[in-house]
């Protein structure tokens, strides 16, 4: 089967199950208020660093449904995690509650991408393409996210022929030492994440800021780490949202409380300029780790790692762009520089 038509099917398959989980009627919306809705494109590439290689590209689509006063019955593959979900109070009347589902790609390589022998120094080629559903509680100053992501590594992650297809389109020369990624193997992660604004000024409302911190983590074949960050942000109208965050797992749901998303005509451009750190400790990472269940290429990671990030964002009425400078501290013991990379966000609300 041709590399054109595996995207075809894929592309086919994750419309027919974003029109299940997403559709479009909201009878458990707010009365009189209609639904509100948000895409996402995420894209990060090393290209910024003239680099191709450790984490070397990300993509990330979203479809976000939000500003729910009740977790709706329509939205069926959601729907089975509910009782998960009202355990952990994402049934609370008081906060507003939204549902995503994502579909992304991410690939890993090692610095030497012409030869074909195996680099036993250096990370395993890796890729991961998965599927991840969200369940968000938001209130005015916090926001509470679950996510559980379904996904695929190895050769059937068609993180390869990506890659590989990419570069012959700009010019650019093939990888060469696929052959030696790591086996395919099904992945489950479930993530925890926590964000709250600890001071605001100014939001919406012509030149002002605010500072929101982060905590949470993931348990899973994929990754398990515990995390902590902090978020400033300062321009003309920022958003009254939680901030910008790279790719990572129940991260790509941004979109404001819903009065202030109905509001948004009344300021309809907004500038900011963003800064942020986080730390996050480490026990499992398959892209370094290697496979779960056989053998494969691994090395030894390091036990806590640092991101820090650095851009702007530009909203336009219903359009949000967001442009970032992404460093990451070493993440494995013999890896010779940090990574650097590029991030775009470009979200549209319908």
């Amino acid at each position: 089967m041709g590399f054109s038509m595996r995207l075809s099917i894929h592309f086919i398959v994750c419309s027919v199950i974003l029109m299940w989980c997403l559709p479009i009627q909201a009878d458990n919306s707010l009365p009189s208020e209609p639904d509100l809705r948000t895409f996402s494109l995420y894209f990060e590439n090393d290209v910024i660093a003239d680099t191709d290689e450790q984490y070397t590209n990300g993509l990330k689509m979203t479809w976000s449904r939000y500003g729910l006063s009740e977790l709706p019955e329509d939205a069926m593959l959601h729907r089975w995690l509910y009782p998960v979900v009202r355990r952990l109070g994402f049934d609370n009347p008081e906060a507003e509650k939204a549902l995503t589902f994502s579909v992304g790609q991410n690939i890993y390589t090692p610095k030497d991408t012409e030869t074909t022998e195996l680099i036993a120094d250096d990370r395993p080629y890796a890729g991961i393409t998965y599927i991840e559903l969200g369940f968000h509680r938001k209130l005015e100053r916090h926001m509470n996210t679950f996510g559980l992501c379904l996904g695929i590594i190895g050769p059937h992650s068609y993180a390869e022929q990506v890659q590989n297809e990419v570069h012959g389109l700009i010019g650019s020369d093939e990888a060469k030492g696929w052959d030696n990624q790591l086996k395919d193997e099904l992945t489950l992660n479930l993530i925890y994440d926590y964000k709250q604004k600890v001071f605001a000024s100014g939001i919406n409302d012509g030149f002002g800021g605010d500072m929101i911190i982060n905590a949470g983590g993931a348990v899973g074949t994929v990754k398990t780490y515990a995390n902590v960050g902090l978020s400033v942000r300062y321009g003309w109208n920022v958003p009254n949202d939680c901030g910008n965050f790279p790719i990572q797992p129940a991260t790509c749901f941004n979109a404001e409380l819903k009065q202030s998303a109905y509001n948004i005509h009344k300021n309809w451009f907004g500038a900011h300029l963003f800064a942020s750190v986080s730390a996050q400790a480490v026990l499992h990472d398959i892209f370094l780790d290697g496979n779960t269940f056989r053998e494969s290429h691994s090395v030894d990671k390091k036990p806590a790692i640092c991101v820090f990030m650095g851009g702007i964002g530009l909203i336009v009425n219903k359009v949000k762009v967001v442009f970032a400078y992404v460093e990451r501290t070493k993440s494995f013991e013999t890896q010779k520089n940090a990574e650097v990379f590029g991030s775009m966000n470009f979200s549209l609300r319908y």
